[in-house]
């Protein structure tokens, strides 16, 4: 089995305008001068969004109405952010005209990617999994883990080929509170043709009967998940930990997210870890490579395998590195 940790450079590939992190606050900032982001960069003097949310999130600890946080201005602020930041990424889809146009995407999907394979998606938007539902190895049943749509019927679905765990929300994510306990919420996902071009078309099913909000862990150094992303979270180390293959793709592991250097110990500190394999595939790929040597002190070069180069260019190394 493979695992797969794909970050914002895979969407970067497919479409070259979409951002980065250190990007991502001045795009939005531009939008508007009413816009939250804006306001956000107007506030804390950077357009480094994990900064500025960060020094948000510290504010918001140490103020005095932290108690209250439904009406602190801060708090409103911060769900600002995030709901425009949902918005934001709704924008990058996958279709089958895609696929059509990328070659590359197509080869991709049908030869790097198979059935019972996890992917570890840091990204908001739907794209990766988008493209697979295009191709059919991807379906709202099982696709994102233990999360079921209730609308989806088992009989109408097949069970999703691949799993696509989303451990920092997403696009199509929502929170909603319970009927029965409208002081406690739960996160699920929507269906529609926007996220999944084959099995949402012609289907606009919704979570939290219409007050739904969308749901996503904004950029900030502090990231607390709700109960839902923290088991997304622990089948992710699960999944590593029983994989032979661990390819991660558009993807820094900077160390400050501290979360993916669990998944990588955890993927190494099993007893047969010499006959595993990490492939990083990114214009990066040695220095990251050379970080994750550092980190472990003991020689694990025979595990490494870099493919220096972008997505686009380089799905035929992935490929035989793969098959190899």
């Amino acid at each position: 089995m493979k695992v797969f940790i794909i970050g914002a450079g895979f969407t970067k590939a497919l479409f070259p305008e979409a951002p980065l992190n250190r990007d991502l606050l001045g795009v939005l900032g531009r939008e508007a001068t009413d816009s939250a982001p804006y306001e956000l960069i107007r506030r804390y003097h950077t357009d480094d969004i994990e900064i500025a949310l960060t020094n948000l999130d510290v504010d918001m600890a140490s103020s005095d109405t932290s108690l209250k946080q439904q009406n602190n201005e801060l708090f409103k602020l911060r769900r600002r952010v995030e709901a425009e930041l949902g918005k934001y990424f709704e924008f990058y889809r996958a279709s089958n005209e895609l696929l059509s146009s990328l070659t590359w995407l197509r080869q991709f999907v049908d030869q790097a990617v198979s059935a019972g394979d996890t992917a570890i998606s840091l990204n908001y938007d739907c794209v990766f999994e988008g493209a697979l539902d295009c191709c059919n190895k991807w379906s709202p049943n099982g696709g994102y883990g233990f999360l079921s749509n209730p609308l989806i019927s088992d009989k109408e679905e097949i069970r999703s080929p691949v799993v696509v765990l989303k451990i920092h929300g997403s696009a199509s994510f929502r929170i909603a509170p319970y009927l029965d306990k409208p002081g406690s919420s739960a996160v699920n996902f929507a269906v529609n043709e926007r996220f999944f071009p084959r099995s949402g078309k012609n289907r606009h099913f919704e979570y939290g009967m219409g007050i739904g909000d969308s749901y996503l862990i904004a950029p900030s150094y502090v990231k607390v998940p709700t109960v839902e992303i923290t088991y997304l979270m622990l089948d992710a180390l699960q999944a590593v930990a029983n994989a032979e293959t661990l390819i991660i793709i558009g993807c820094g592991l900077r160390r400050e997210d501290t979360f993916l250097t669990l998944l990588v110990t955890d993927f190494l500190r099993q007893p047969r870890w010499p006959e595993r394999r990490i492939i990083v595939l990114d214009p990066q790929a040695e220095v990251i490579i050379s970080r994750i040597k550092a980190y472990w002190g003991v020689d694990v070069s025979c595990c490494m395998v870099p493919i220096q180069g972008c997505l686009q260019n380089s799905v035929a190394a992935l490929i035989e590195a793969i098959q190899t």
